[in-house]
């Protein structure tokens, strides 16, 4: 039972891994015995069998980290994000999910089965279904980031939220792929953070001019901002050997804030009951 989460010896993909949830999966994975391969923008201080530079919103620089990942990946962790603002619309949706679906799809035909990914949404997300619509059009797209970008500069006004959207896009695309995936005996589920204390939020409440109150609207009734750990735990157990039959779910990780809201105990700021 001493690898109980079956990650021992087994390749594992992260993004986002310089920090925030991302730097604290990965340390986690790297605790527990998996081989992490890491990929992020920023400098990865945590020890990894590889740390591969990627710019997520450009295609050629995935590329260039798939051509460096190995041939057989058993979990996939996306965990690359950035707010808006102070990143335009349009770069919060190509970094936080057409690069996440290039890399993912991409990476598909090297998870065998067994394998498992987890992607990091948000309670931001969590209105999805009144604009499931435009959601389902971006996501018949095909994959690549060319063509994102083509249709974001042509509809842009209608998502001038892209942080919000780019979730929405992640929870959506979660519950689509969970029935072609399970076909190969592959999972996949996202988590929907609520607030959380990172470098991110930082730009968020101070470059990005979001104020700090607003963001506390949207805190769980503990009171207290999420930390990197609190959501690297569930992270790592959806991909691992204990939650082997959990597939296309979004998981609220907010300490009850979804569940408040759909019971009417708080205001309905982001759609979750519709």
């Amino acid at each position: 039972m001493s690898d109980i989460l079956g990650y021992k010896g087994k390749n594992v993909v992260i993004t986002g891994a310089a920090s925030g949830m991302g730097q604290a999966a990965a340390q986690l994975l790297v605790d527990i015995g998996a081989q992490v391969y890491a990929l992020d923008i920023a400098e990865i201080t945590v020890p990894m069998a590889q740390r591969i530079r990627v710019d997520m919103k450009d295609q050629a620089s995935l590329d260039a980290a798939l051509a460096a990942l190995p041939a057989t990946v058993h979990s996939l962790f996306n965990c690359a994000g950035v707010p808006n603002p102070p990143f335009s619309a349009a770069d919060a949706v190509m970094i936080n999910f057409a690069g996440l679906r290039y890399l993912t799809e991409n990476l598909i035909p090297r998870i065998p089965t067994g394998g498992a990914i987890v992607s990091i949404a948000s309670t931001a997300g969590m209105g999805w279904k009144p604009n499931l619509a435009r959601v389902r059009e971006f996501l018949a797209l095909d994959n690549h980031l060319e063509t994102a970008a083509q249709w974001l500069q042509a509809h842009g006004k209608s998502v001038p939220d892209g942080y919000g959207f780019s979730k929405q896009c992640i929870i959506v695309y979660t519950m689509t792929q969970a029935r072609e995936l399970a076909q190969r005996g592959i999972r996949i589920n996202c988590i929907a953070p609520s607030p959380t204390d990172s470098g991110f939020m930082k730009k968020l409440t101070g470059e990005g001019q979001i104020p700090a109150e607003a963001v506390a609207l949207f805190l769980p009734s503990n009171g207290r901002y999420a930390v990197g750990a609190d959501m690297a735990g569930p992270l790592v157990l959806l991909n691992s050997a204990l939650a082997g039959f959990i597939s296309g779910n979004n998981v609220p990780v907010d300490f009850g804030y979804c569940a408040e809201v759909m019971m009417g105990q708080r205001d309905d700021l982001l759609g979750v009951a519709t």
